[in-house]
């Protein structure tokens, strides 16, 4: 198997930064874009004249994967150690010094634990590798990191076969009016649980009949009590599911994803559990209950269902209307290593997407400027001429205000014969509220 070119580039341009002098470089390609095979490829030239990596990954089920992937392209795993982030922070007088250090979901590392091996191997590069270089509070990496090194946009992988096709749609069954946000800028638990008090399952199971029916699908919801209903729902249904989350077992949790893989079951619904660094290539559906203010968070879990497969078509059900806070997946954003807005959703402004609406015949995410909805055919043209003719109303409204205010500019007090002409003419010229009030009365325009 051989790196693909856009990869390759990646490299080369990692070892360009590091010959310019630049010591912490943190890599950023997108979700499903073949990370793990980029990494490899840099352990193994690394390894290969006998230098140490060590890797550090912050879920426990990624050691594994990256092990396996490893061995399997050729890196010397006699000089790279792979461990979760907790573990390697706990043992670091027993780690042989390493000469590199990966860190993997790199938007973790201004998180104390990385920060600790940091300090204590100060004399270690250090290569992050992130699809998204994005904090919720804002704060940038430049405390970690010199530079940043960006990969191919994810409309240039999907036109090329390197990421599946989507169609998104939006079923909303939470109360938006109901989330609050915490300190951290994301959503509280409390507030999602009372978004989500009046769910009708059955709802999320009609949904992915629709619009999914019979394809392998991860749910992503916002507490461990709506993931199993969601799961007691699916096999209610007759859909095999199971629910994993972070106080499942190693064994039940490995188990799970192993019965996910050879399709003994079609939904693995969890909270937060599967949305970095697992690859499940026939995994096509991928079910949103979880709002969120993190773009980060956003991305991760959309594009969960987008690795390629021939003739596959990704199919994400967004349930919780993440994307009006975000636009969709594949819009282009502008990554940085600097500090930026707290809340990155504003980052929307300077995303290069179109404008987008749903369609209120089939719910599919689609461009705003769409006059027959590509999915199901709705005619929007009705909407655009009311829209249109609104828009026409408002503007004639605007001008006949403009035309009263100039019309009231050039009068005196004395011409004025209503209360609501005075009040104008004193905002006009700058006279206390007052003024009108009194000149009205005075002319018996107004009693009391």
């Amino acid at each position: 198997m051989q790196i693909r070119e856009y990869q390759k580039k990646l490299i080369d341009d990692l070892r360009i930064s590091m010959e310019q002098g630049h010591k912490n470089v943190m890599v950023q390609s997108p979700a499903g874009s073949g990370k793990s095979i980029t990494m490899a490829e840099i352990a193994k030239r690394i390894t290969r004249h006998h230098q140490r990596v060590l890797f550090v990954v912050h879920r426990r089920e990624l050691v594994r994967q990256i092990k396996d992937t490893f061995s399997s392209w050729g890196v010397d795993m006699n000089f790279c150690k792979v461990y979760m982030v907790q573990t390697a922070s706990r043992r670091l007088k027993k780690l042989i010094t390493p000469s590199y250090i990966f860190v993997d979901e790199a938007h973790h590392s201004l998180a104390k634990t990385y920060r600790k091996i940091f300090d204590h191997f100060n004399d270690a590069h250090v290569i992050g590798f992130t699809a998204t270089p994005v904090r919720l509070s804002g704060k940038g990496f430049k405390d970690v990191y010199d530079d940043l090194i960006l990969g191919p946009k994810i409309k240039w992988l999907i036109k090329n076969h390197y990421l599946a096709p989507y169609t998104y749609y939006s079923v909303e069954v939470i109360d938006q009016n109901a989330l609050k946000k915490s300190s951290t800028g994301d959503y509280t638990r409390q507030s999602m649980e009372n978004a989500g008090k009046n769910i009708i399952y059955g709802d999320i199971i009609k949904s992915y009949q629709k619009f999914a029916n019979k394809t392998k699908a991860i749910v992503y919801s916002y507490s461990v009590q709506s993931c199993k209903r969601v799961a007691e729902e699916f096999n209610r249904n007759g859909i095999s599911a199971k629910e994993v989350d972070g106080k499942t077992n190693k064994e039940a949790r490995q188990q799970a994803m192993k019965d996910f893989r050879i399709g003994k079951i079609m939904v693995l619904v969890n909270a937060e559990l599967y949305g970095e660094g697992v690859d499940i290539p026939d995994c096509q559906t991928v079910i949103m209950l979880r709002p969120t203010q993190s773009l980060s968070l956003f991305i991760q879990q959309s594009m969960r269902c987008m690795r390629y497969q021939s003739g596959k078509r990704a199919i994400i059900i967004d349930q919780v209307a993440n994307y009006t806070r975000f636009g969709l997946p594949d819009a282009d954003r502008n990554w940085t290593l600097e500090d930026r807005a707290k809340h990155p959703q504003k980052e929307g402004a300077t995303v290069d997407g179109p404008a987008i609406k749903t369609c209120p015949e089939c719910f599919g995410v689609i461009k705003a400027n769409c006059v027959a909805c590509p999915l199901c055919g709705h005619d929007f043209s009705v909407e655009i001429r009311e829209l249109k003719q609104k828009k026409e109303q408002e503007l004639h409204k605007i001008k006949a205000q403009q035309i009263h205010i100039n019309y009231i500019s050039t009068k005196k007090p004395e011409e004025l014969n209503s209360f609501r002409d005075l009040a104008l003419y004193g905002k006009l010229h700058g006279y206390k509220p007052g003024w009108a009030y009194f000149q009205a009365k005075k002319r018996g325009l107004i009693k009391g």
